[in-house]
């Protein structure tokens, strides 16, 4: 039914859009009140709201604190067709494909004084810039990141120890590897083989949470992986999904990364796997980490919130995503973020436009500071080798190298299709070519769709 009316909803704005929009002439009013939603709390808008309003004298902004939860997409379209607005409204980076046609773009005027490339981060203008026009902004992003529990791998390197007393040899590896959440994946297997305890197929301490379509992000996870081997997710005009097709190597031979990365997900829940270690019996991915039966788990930046908030007592830190080598040339990170676009029938598009840059301003660090998220602004220079990713806050090195990806106009939909396709594999019901087939199938018919 919710998913009825979003269709009715998106279907009547389209309509009304093109009514409103079509070649007739009207005679538009300017107003001067604005209309905000968003998810943060008011006190978190109040500095925005003010230097806004000290550069746009006689403006009012109205700021209304929503909850993101599945009726959120409806509530927007239909307070738009009632004629209320908002103006300003916050959505995931992946819907900004999704009602480009109900944005309007930012001015040329403002446009003008941007650039995308030196003033943001490169996820930023991978989901806001189409057909060469800035449909919305952001002023900070989410990397994905490892969630790790340093008790549980000071106790695994102290069980290593104890029961291989005289393999010097096998102590100084373990000890590199769980001083510190390892930066390769190569080398992150061998620690989740070290924090795992397990008897056959029974898992008393998971060594990381992954390999099922029941973990969360789990479709992120996996577009993470597709991304690091250089799969093509989608044809460049985002009419095919491609991430099953094979590619021809230097060598003259196929590899299909988008299969490897699937089997290389999954294999994390496969008993038969040296990489086993998680099942589904374990429950929540959150809740296994935060009572300590997963040493790590795979999260973005906002996950910090909910464990401090639900989890006073649990001690974590954050560590990098894992890279395929040590190859500083070649590191890719994944990131989300909630963007800001103007309604297209507001009738104040140039004060809205201008509330949205002043939001995403190097001035405005109070707003990135109360929300505890990393800006989307580049810093004047990196030192983006493997070997300065270290420390407990991998964000400001993970979003200069991070990646968003833009699904279509059912971006829901194609995550579904994706995370349906880890379970076809991690239940035994299809291999991963089979699966990732039958998902590019199924993906590739939702992208073409013309109608709502």
């Amino acid at each position: 039914m919710k998913k009825a009316l979003r269709i009715i909803s998106c279907s009547l704005l389209a309509i009304i859009f093109t009514t409103t929009l079509s070649g007739c002439a009207q005679k538009t009013t300017v107003s001067k009140d604005l209309v905000v939603w968003s998810f943060e709390s008011e006190d978190t808008w109040k500095p925005v709201i003010k230097n806004f309003q000290q550069k746009n004298k006689g403006y009012t902004v109205t700021y209304v604190k929503q909850q993101f939860n599945s009726g959120y997409e409806n509530r927007v379209l239909n307070s738009i067709l009632s004629g209320a607005g908002p103006d300003v409204w916050a959505m995931p980076n992946d819907w900004v494909y999704r009602h480009k046609d109900k944005l309007t773009p930012m001015p040329d005027s403002l446009s003008k004084t941007i650039d995308l490339d030196k003033q943001f981060v490169p996820s930023i203008k991978q989901s806001v810039f189409i057909n060469n026009k800035i449909y919305a902004l952001a002023p900070s992003a989410e990397p994905l990141m490892v969630y790790y529990n340093p008790k549980l791998f000071t106790s695994a390197l102290q069980d290593f120890n104890n029961n291989n007393k005289g393999d010097t040899e096998g102590k100084k590896n373990a000890n590199a590897l769980l001083q510190a959440p390892p930066k390769t994946w190569s080398e992150f297997t061998e620690a989740v083989n070290l924090l795992t305890i397990k008897d056959g197929s029974e898992i008393g301490v998971s060594g990381v949470a992954l390999g099922t379509d029941k973990i969360a992000n789990a479709q992120d996870i996996l577009y993470l992986l597709m991304m690091q081997n250089e799969t093509s997710i989608l044809s460049d005009d985002i009419k095919q999904a491609t991430f099953n097709l094979p590619k021809a190597t230097s060598t003259g031979t196929d590899d299909n990364p988008g299969v490897r990365a699937l089997e290389f997900y999954t294999s994390f829940a496969d008993p038969s796997s040296e990489n086993y270690s998680w099942n589904d019996s374990l429950g929540d991915n959150i809740e296994a980490f935060a009572n300590e039966k997963a040493a790590m788990i795979f999260g973005f930046s906002s996950l910090q919130n909910t464990l401090a908030q639900k989890y006073p007592n649990l001690k974590f830190k954050k560590a990098y995503a894992p890279q395929l080598d040590q190859d500083s040339a070649k590191i890719t990170d994944f990131a989300k973020f909630n963007a800001y676009g103007v309604n297209k029938l507001s009738k104040s598009t140039a004060a809205s436009w201008s509330l949205i840059n002043i939001l995403t301003s190097t001035a405005n660090s109070g707003f990135i500071t109360s929300t505890h998220l990393y800006t989307s602004q580049k810093a004047s220079s990196y030192d983006l080798s493997i070997k300065a990713r270290t420390g407990t806050s991998p964000e400001k090195l993970s979003l200069p190298l991070a990646k968003s990806l833009v699904k279509g106009r059912y971006p829901d939909e194609f995550d579904m299709i994706m995370k349906n396709a880890i379970a076809s594999v991690a239940t035994g019901t299809q291999d991963p070519q089979s699966a990732l087939d039958a998902a590019a199938s199924k993906a590739t018919e939702l992208l073409r769709k013309t109608d709502w």
